[in-house]
């Protein structure tokens, strides 16, 4: 069984309001994901995949003119029908406060996140997390016309580059980028270990945890496990750490922490996903995940033209990293 993701109740907020909309699609082969609510939610997205649960139980959803259940597996050429249900956005309180600005015009605002705080509010509303901040920058305290499109969410310990759209349009040209994966997301990440090659990759199937809620893991017996990738350069290594910089070629949940922990080079910081080790020294100085979004490429929304957004190291990561040079010499990429 699927665990739940605290934050899918609002990973699906949409900036503006959508009228219901009736959809219909053909399937077409090859199919890597055959369950008829994970395809839902994952290849056309609009809706989590409780939602599209929802939908299904009720009948609101046919295949090739019949109703089916949430476990139906899709074949090349099903033809699938639906309603889209009228959804409204979540008036989100402004708030006053820093933002480190990358990059700002009328339509894209790029900002380097701090760490320890949440992107967008869960169920209950309140107005300490980014969205608030971001409403307040775009609109002052007055409510806008729209919330600030928030096209893809870093972590509460995970740092840097985080691109958000200004208008509808521009929401939803970024979001189709991020859906087609012709963003490219490069995270540097400190880990456990000297990981003795200079550039690898992990391939390693990715799924939920079957004894641990919430959690993912790459054993054989994760629930459904999907194929997930991570290359990487080695930036720096220390006696005992190495920074590295890592590209994932796909996006699955904490897909960076899971990857590295399966090698035995779980990141600093790593309260979940460490292969059973004991807290590392370094996290009395850093004490949260050593985990930065570095640089984000991406297609301007209105322009066309590239958008590369680079993110400066927070000041503890810094700090961690004057301490390795200073107690553990590098020894070479």
């Amino acid at each position: 069984m699927r665990r739940h993701d605290p934050e899918e109740d609002s990973r699906h907020d949409f900036p503006v309001a959508l009228p219901a909309r009736d959809i219909r699609l053909e399937v077409r082969g090859p199919l890597t994901i055959r369950r008829i609510d994970n395809f839902l939610s994952q290849r056309y997205g609009q809706l989590s995949r409780a939602q599209y649960q929802k939908l299904i139980k009720a009948g609101r959803v046919s295949v090739n003119g019949r109703a089916v259940n949430v476990s139906y597996r899709l074949n090349p050429r099903d033809v699938l029908e639906f309603q889209l249900p009228a959804q409204t956005p979540r008036v989100i309180p402004p708030r006053e406060m820093p933002l480190a600005i990358l990059y700002e015009d009328a339509h894209v605002l790029a900002i380097n996140k701090p760490p320890g705080i949440m992107c967008h509010p869960g169920k209950k509303l309140t107005d300490d997390t980014l969205a608030s901040g971001l409403i307040h920058h775009i609109y002052g305290d007055e409510l806008g016309p729209h919330n600030p499109g928030i096209v893809h969410r870093l972590d509460y310990d995970t740092s840097g580059v985080m691109v958000v759209a200004k208008t509808p349009e521009a929401h939803v040209a970024m979001s189709q980028q991020f859906e087609k994966r012709t963003v490219r997301k490069e995270y540097l990440a400190l880990v456990r270990g000297a990981i003795s090659k200079r550039f690898g990759q992990i391939a390693a199937p990715i799924g939920y945890h079957t004894g641990r809620y919430g959690l993912m893991s790459v054993a054989a017996d994760a629930a459904q496990a999907r194929p997930a990738l991570s290359a990487y350069e080695v930036r720096e290594r220390f006696a005992g750490h190495t920074l590295v910089s890592v590209v994932p070629k796909t996006g699955r949940r904490h897909q960076i922490r899971v990857h590295f922990e399966s090698i035995g080079h779980p990141l600093i910081g790593e309260k979940h996903y460490r292969g059973g080790l004991s807290p590392d020294p370094l996290e009395e100085i850093m004490p949260r995940l050593a985990l930065h979004a570095w640089k984000l490429s991406l297609t301007h929304p209105v322009s066309g033209r590239p958008l590369e957004l680079t993110a400066e190291l927070p000041a503890d990561f810094a700090a961690v990293l004057a301490h390795l040079r200073s107690a553990e010499p590098p020894a070479g990429p």
